[in-house]
């Protein structure tokens, strides 16, 4: 803040936020009072929740039983005074046991459906399984290994139990009424005798899945957590650890207990399951911890708390528009002066600046104006340059004004020649409206790549392209550059040829050549017209370069030199040693096959560039034949492979034809 209106925002603004700040906290604490108030009487909600859903589980259960009970199965036939399944004497009565069994299970009566879920059973007044709903084919089993069912027994425990049990539980395996693992690794169990002239004639059991019983307390509240602790630690619900612990610690018996997990705030108690529903003074089977999440209440709570944000808001804005306004007239002269000084910053001079006063900032104002008043004829000159030079030359002449006479400089570049292959025949026979637009979008998209990969387009002779890299803006990567303007050449084609393929335009191909060497760059003209370029017979290897392609059927050659510079960072393979028209020295030709790993990623060009090899080094032991069968086999493993099949030739004419003694595997060229 080092402005007029930047420190007067700061002094209003800090007053603002604190006044506000000491509003919201005030009101954070009253509401996340109200959370924790919130909380309790959820805490409330879940245990008269939890009472109800118990009774009615266990009227259901209760009346269940009644009815079974008086079922004419129930009763042997001619002792209709018995009600005791036939079953009430002390001899084996195995086979009434099995005859009762079947004919429960004829019955085909669903208990467990009207019971919504879980599992029933009966058991006789000797504590076997007569009847288990989850496994019809269980009985006989001794069901008085379970606590709750030894209770039933026991008339001094109103001829009614209850347990919570792992669902695991080997006793509870023994008795079959599960059946199949449930998905709760604890169930509630409720047993309930029923009684003939004072002595229990069966009990009726029926195992809860606790995952039930948990849901109807949760009742769907966002920000509650339930668990069901069993006597031996097994603990049933989703809760975070930390607040699990904290509900059965001291803190939380007949309290509160407040807990920080997974970055919230928890409030927890925790209560103890009854026996049985209703029943008073019995120890509990099990222990509920209920939690509430204290931010998920807060943020409710918040949600309609919006007065206090919206009034809060009101004050802020208000001082804020006052400081603004107070600001705005002490500095407005200097802000627009500062605004028009950014903007000439970007580029932009098109601003005026304009001030009543005539003060010190007044006479300053007029400076300012006559200042980009000079920068703006200075850029339309700039923008007249650009639309004859190339945009890289036009800056780099803006920065060295020495650069702007006639003359050069001796320095090392790479230069590219492209041609486009059969476009002479092309416009020929096409409508010129036709050629220049094909010749325009080609040429547009080219120059474009070759600008982004940070070369300079020095001319265009009809459909070829004449560029190079490494000036103006001297770049040491000037041949790995070259190389990857000459693949875009290819991307462009490829781009092209839906195109041509549609057969809106001829299929056309293009030839390049690449040659890094000392060349002279400069201004080369006259006073009356200047063309920044290059020259030199290192500009000419190139031109020769680009159409040497037409002897090997290649699209893409360059010298030693540009591959030594660039060989880090593309493929390429030695194609052939020779010496071009008009040039005494030979130089080795390097066919440019792609970026770095394009020939690994082939297995069909690795195999022709290695079988290549192998036919040069052939040739230069004078193997003629044994190199034309490697070139034949590069030729087969890619048939496109343009120099393998011209080498062959070669090779063939040689094997036929040899040389003299003193030849040196020199190719020469007598056309260009």
């Amino acid at each position: 803040m080092h402005t007029i209106r930047g420190k007067l925002l700061l002094a209003f603004g800090g007053l603002a936020l604190l006044s506000v700040g000491g509003m919201a906290l005030a009101g954070y604490r009253i509401l996340r009072a109200r959370a924790v108030d919130y909380a309790r009487v959820s805490f409330r909600a879940a245990s008269d929740q939890l009472d109800r859903s118990l009774r009615l589980r266990y009227d259901a259960f209760v009346a269940m039983s009644d009815m079974t009970y008086v079922l004419p199965i129930f009763r042997e036939v001619g002792q209709p005074d018995a009600a005791d399944f036939g079953l009430g004497t002390p001899t084996d009565d195995t086979a009434k046991l099995k005859f009762f069994h079947d004919n429960l299970v004829a019955s085909d009566f669903n208990w467990a459906r009207v019971l919504a879920g879980g599992s029933f059973g009966i058991a006789d007044f000797k504590g076997r399984v007569v009847y288990t709903s989850a496994a019809h084919d269980a009985w006989g089993a001794d069901a008085r290994v379970l606590p709750a069912v030894a209770a039933a027994f026991d008339a001094t425990h109103g001829f009614a139990g209850a347990m919570v049990v792992r669902a695991d539980d080997p006793r509870l395996a023994a008795t079959q009424l599960l059946g199949a693992t449930p998905s709760a690794r604890l169930v509630v169990l409720f047993a309930r005798a029923t009684v003939v002239k004072g002595t229990p004639k069966a009990v009726f059991l029926q195992v809860i899945d606790p995952k039930r019983l948990l849901d109807d307390v949760a009742l769907g509240d966002a920000g509650t957590a339930l668990a069901l602790v069993a006597p031996d630690g097994t603990v049933e619900g989703s809760m975070p650890p930390p607040v699990l612990a904290a509900g059965l610690g001291p803190d939380a018996d007949g309290g509160d207990a407040e807990v920080e997990a997974d970055g919230a705030r928890w409030l927890v108690q925790r209560r103890g399951l009854p026996g049985l529903p209703g029943t008073t003074g019995a120890a509990p089977i099990a222990t509920i911890v209920v939690a509430r999440n204290l931010d998920v209440g807060l943020a409710l709570l918040l949600g309609g708390g919006r007065l206090l944000l919206i009034v809060g808001s009101g004050a802020l804005l208000a001082a804020l528009l006052a400081a603004a306004i107070l600001s705005l007239r002490l500095s407005r002269p200097i802000v627009e002066l500062e605004a028009a000084a950014r903007k000439v910053g970007a580029g932009d001079l098109r601003v005026t600046v304009t001030s009543r006063s005539r003060d010190e900032i007044g006479r300053l104002a007029q400076e300012f104006g006559r200042m980009v008043e000079g920068l703006r004829e200075r850029d339309n000159i700039k923008t007249m340059f650009k639309a004859y030079l190339a945009p890289d030359v036009v800056e780099y002449l803006l920065a060295h004004p020495e650069a702007q006479k006639l003359g050069g400089e001796r320095r090392v570049l790479t230069v590219m020649f492209s041609d486009l292959v059969g476009f002479t025949a092309l416009s020929e026979t096409r409508d010129p409206a036709d050629v220049v637009q094909i010749l325009n979008t080609y040429l547009g998209l080219v120059s474009r790549r070759i600008a982004e990969d940070g070369g300079t387009v020095d001319k265009y002779i009809g459909d070829a392209v004449m560029a190079f890299f490494g000036a103006p803006v001297p770049r040491a990567d000037h041949a790995a550059r070259a190389c990857r303007a000459a693949l875009d050449h290819l991307a462009v084609l490829e781009e092209l040829s839906p195109r041509w393929k549609s057969g809106a335009w001829p299929l056309l191909d293009v030839r390049i050549g690449l040659n890094t060497g000392e060349v002279v760059v400069g201004n080369i003209g006259s006073e009356q017209g200047l063309d920044y370029t290059v020259i030199g017979d290192e500009v000419n290897l190139a031109s020769r370069i680009e159409g040497a392609n037409k002897i090997y059927g290649t699209r893409v050659l360059m010298s030693d030199s540009v591959y030594e510079r660039a060989r880090d960072v593309v493929d390429a393979r030695a194609l052939d040693v020779v010496q071009l028209a008009g040039r005494t020295r030979p130089v080795v030709l390097y066919q440019l096959m792609g970026a770095r790993g394009a020939v690994d990623a082939d297995p069909a060009r690795r195999t022709a560039v290695m079988r290549y090899a192998e036919g040069r080094s052939l040739m230069g032991e004078r193997k003629f034949a044994e190199a034309a069968r490697a070139f034949a086999a590069a030729t087969a493993a890619d048939p496109s492979d343009g120099p393998a099949a011209a080498m062959r030739k070669r090779a063939d004419a040689l094997a036929t034809d040899p040389p003299p003694p003193d030849w040196d595997g020199v190719h020469h060229m007598t056309s260009k």
